[in-house]
């Protein structure tokens, strides 16, 4: 018998106890479920105005002018932008690459502050886009 399993790749498992059986059988099945990958918004800005900045020399970049609504917007985390409301359609995902504060680079923009964010290739905000920070992480699903 085990040399028929050996051939057909099956595994054998010997176990005098039911429970640990079936608590094998359930490990095996859960590590064949996909990872879930779980999203929470850490905080929410509305873009107030858009406006261009001069970065050594000929270099212009978009500036896009928030106040930070609710929560906390960082400078590492993931964001995205919606537009059209609070349910609405996602314009962007990805990096912002300065969070600024009057002429002052920040970590990070609590509730009720102004900021100035540029997004990581997109620069296609308008007035009244939501910026959402996001902290993404991987779930194993369960049975």
């Amino acid at each position: 018998m085990s040399r028929l399993a050996e051939r057909e790749s099956v595994k054998l498992i010997e176990e005098n106890v039911i429970y640990r059986l079936t608590d094998l059988v359930k490990g095996a099945l859960e590590a064949l479920l996909p990872v879930k990958l779980e999203v929470k918004v850490l905080g929410e800005a509305e873009i107030a105005k858009s406006f261009e900045v001069g970065i050594g020399g000929r270099k212009k970049v978009w500036v896009a002018g928030c106040r930070v609504r609710n929560g906390v917007i960082g400078r590492n985390p993931k964001v995205r932008v919606l537009r059209g409301g609070e349910g609405g359609e996602m314009v962007f995902q990805g990096q912002l690459i300065s969070l600024k504060n009057i002429k002052k680079d920040i970590t990070e923009a609590r509730k009720g502050m102004e900021c100035g964010m540029s997004f990581e290739n997109w620069s296609d905000f308008k007035e009244g886009d939501q910026v959402q920070s996001l902290e993404e992480k991987e779930v194993k699903q369960h049975l």
